[in-house]
């Protein structure tokens, strides 16, 4: 066999991505939360543990959901070190699955420690990672919907105090049932008048689309967490492919998951399809990797290997998630260039293409079209 030559598995690990929705506490290592136990004395079995990591719910029969384990794993970080390993390790494993660029979500308003405070550590760390791997992090504070409005406009006021262009914009998360994202319209004015770009998770658990349209029409998002249920509104859909808001679509989303237990189902009724049928400009990411017991490696090869999307998709997704970071334009316009040409400099190595039934294949092209290479993605 030729020593050059690449298998899929190869490729999806090896092939140049953009990372636009990962929550760092999500990437918290197992053992790593059981150190932080250990560290300041909170009673924690491993089996308790392994409750929070889909990876070991089989083993245990319980499962306590990745809320829940953001929630336990706010209250184990208490030093400024501990967000410094919990980054540097979410670093490492990034890196090793091919990620060149990465905004992660952390939640202000549910750490003890001050906002400066772990914003310095953080941004240290991340000048560091960057010096030994050649990876580019940046961080978004996120509304923690599940607290108060005025929470929001503090954690905004605390951002603009401390401005940092690693601190790009804002993005809101957490269960959205009860708090859709037009209670928080204090905080996100204040971030759009500071300069602040603006994301949020919205009908992310089957929640009505009209999530989405007020994200977008009333509040001025420049990106949509989730979105899914967009395809309920297909002329909706159709206005927002033809403008390109990004969509940021997780495949190892819980919701659906649960939704539909037969996995045949579920590769073939998943909204991510509908979405890309629809011609809306969609980026995958892994929301919460280890929690949710996948990586980016996994994360393309489910889009391939389980919903259908030949490899010409794939590139046009890292073509839109340069497009849709929060980069600076001349940082677009050469990492478009570089990571696009190293994509078919990899594809031309393969042993073979992948071979997608033609009922579920998904040849996807955007509706909204950009330069692909040489002039930004």
């Amino acid at each position: 066999m030729n020593p050059s030559l690449l298998t899929l598995a190869d490729f999806y690990r090896a092939f140049p991505k953009v990372e636009l929705h990962y929550h760092l506490l999500g990437g918290v290592r197992l053992a790593t939360m059981l150190d932080l136990a250990h560290k300041y004395g909170v009673a924690l079995s491993e089996r308790e543990a392994k409750c929070y990591y889909r990876a070991h719910q089989a083993e245990t029969g319980e499962s306590r959901g990745g809320i829940d384990a953001l929630t336990l794993l706010y209250r184990l970080m208490r030093e400024p070190a501990d967000y410094v390993r919990v980054l540097r390790e979410v670093a490492a494993d990034a890196h090793a699955c091919g990620v060149r660029y990465l905004e992660t979500f952390w939640n202000p308003s549910d750490t003890e420690l001050a906002y400066e405070v772990v914003t310095a550590a953080l941004l240290s760390a991340i000048e560091q990672v960057r010096a030994e791997l050649g990876l580019v992090i940046r961080l978004i504070p996120s509304i923690n919907r599940e607290k108060s409005p005025e929470e929001a406009v503090a954690m905004v006021e605390a951002m603009l105090a401390h401005p940092h262009p690693g601190v790009p914009g804002i993005g809101i998360d957490y269960r959205e049932g009860n708090a859709p994202v037009e209670q928080f319209w204090k905080a996100y004015r204040l971030a759009r008048q500071g300069g602040l770009k603006l994301t949020a998770h919205c009908s992310e658990f089957g929640l009505h689309w009209r999530n989405v349209e007020t994200g977008v029409e009333l509040i001025g998002l420049d990106r949509i967490d989730h979105g899914y249920t967009i395809v309920d509104n297909p002329a909706l859909a159709a206005r927002y492919a033809a403008s390109g808001i990004p969509f940021t679509v997780i495949p190892s989303n819980t919701f659906y998951y649960r939704q539909w237990p037969d996995v045949r189902q579920w590769r073939e009724l998943h909204p991510i399809r509908q979405m890309a049928r629809l011609g809306l400009s969609i980026i995958p990411g892994t929301d919460d990797w280890h929690i949710h017991d996948t990586d980016a490696a996994n994360c393309y090869r489910v889009m391939v290997e389980e919903f259908g999307f030949d490899l010409d998709s794939l590139r046009h997704m890292l073509a839109l998630g340069v497009r849709a970071s929060w980069m600076n334009e001349a940082d677009k316009t050469a990492c478009a260039s570089a990571w696009l040409a190293e994509f078919d400099a990899l594809r031309a190595r393969l042993q073979a293409e992948p071979v997608i039934p033609a009922e579920q294949l998904i040849r996807y092209r955007p509706r909204a079209t950009y330069p692909t290479q040489g002039e930004g993605a």
